[in-house]
């Protein structure tokens, strides 16, 4: 009897795992929401397309259960959500999000949307929030218009402590024009936190008021990437407590195209790596393969803290204007190790 049990229990776990539901015209469900409170651990939530191209609209996707993929049901149509009426405030059964990934919903997966509309009265609703969840994936999805793109937070993993935010992947997307004119310089595309992430094949561009890349998590990759155009820096990576005062905590820069745009109203910096708090970033940067482009006399990248820049086969560019600039500016020792790179010939290291 126990055997028929156990096999029965098994049975009844794989069909749930495997189980779909569809939401749109003429499907089980006509709201995304109703069918995230049916759906168990592992299923499948695929989302048709409503008449004329029309949004789904005043969405708010708290995500609570492992293993969900929530996709569009044709990746070559991406379906609008759209927060617009809605306060995201993170107040009860309401996100701080159109789609948050709660801390029990790790290995979740968004594929194939267009999240716009995200406001709250902190200025801080996102298109997308990753709260401590691990292995949480958003694929294919264009976010903008919102206070913020992504927003992540979680901790870094070591021994006796488990990670938070472990394996973040941002994957071909499109994240652009997100910010608040309310708090200006405080709103931007990404705001990650958390023990890794990976942002890959995707265009980040025009934060309306901060950064377009802002993140205080433990290990960063960022590679084959389009960014371009923020208000503020292009890339912010600094401090987090629990995560980047841990030590590794590394960054690496690869085979992106990274652009300032001549009419940056705010920081004309282009990346920076070290801190803007109280907490260490115990970690280096390194720089390979990029083609980074910069019309300013600011250091196109400052060191505030931690072990210093390797610098390997990328193209600086001063965007033909004859500039004299700081290549890298330290605040300290951090080292700086370059070779195979083309700099323009009135660029410097500045190391105090």
């Amino acid at each position: 009897m126990k055997r028929l049990l156990f096999l029965l229990a098994i049975l009844f776990t794989a069909s749930a795992f495997g189980k779909t539901l569809h939401v749109g015209p003429g499907q089980a469900f006509s709201r995304i929401e109703d069918a995230l409170e049916a759906a168990p651990p592992g299923a499948r939530i695929v989302v048709h397309p409503l008449p004329d191209g029309e949004a789904y609209k005043e969405v708010k996707l708290m995500v609570t259960k492992p293993n969900l993929t929530i996709q569009a049901a044709d990746p070559n149509q991406p379906i609008p959500l759209d927060g617009t009426g809605v306060n995201y405030s993170g107040a009860g059964s309401t996100p701080r999000a159109i789609v948050q990934f709660c801390a029990d919903a790790s290995g979740g997966t968004l594929d194939g949307f267009i999240l716009r509309g995200a406001h709250n009265d902190t200025h801080n609703a996102a298109g997308v929030r990753i709260t401590q969840a691990n292995d949480v994936t958003i694929s294919r999805c264009d976010i903008h218009g919102n206070d913020m793109g992504i927003m992540s937070d979680g901790r870094a993993g070591r021994k006796g402590v488990e990670p938070q935010g472990a394996n973040q992947l941002v994957t071909h997307c499109r994240i652009t024009e997100n910010g608040a004119p309310e708090e200006p310089g405080y709103n931007h595309n990404l705001y990650l936190g958390g023990d890794s992430v990976t942002i890959q094949y995707s265009e980040i561009a025009r934060a309306t008021t901060g950064h377009n890349v802002k993140c205080r998590v433990h290990r960063v990759t960022i590679s084959n990437c389009s960014i371009h155009d923020a208000a503020n820096r292009e890339i912010d990576l600094v401090d987090g407590k629990n995560c980047t005062d841990v030590s590794g905590s590394n960054a690496l820069i690869s085979n992106c195209s990274i652009k300032k745009d001549a009419r940056c109203p705010g920081n004309h910096g282009t990346i920076h790596f070290g801190k803007d708090g109280g907490a260490a970033h115990d970690g280096g940067l390194v720089l390979k393969n990029n083609v980074i482009e910069t019309p300013f006399s600011t250091p196109v990248i400052e060191l505030t803290d931690g072990k210093g820049v390797v610098l390997n086969g990328n193209v600086f560019s001063d965007a033909g204007t004859g500039t004299a600039t700081a290549l890298v500016k330290t605040h300290g020792n951090q080292t700086v190790r370059e070779s195979g790179n083309e700099i323009p010939e009135r660029w410097s290291i500045q190391q105090e």
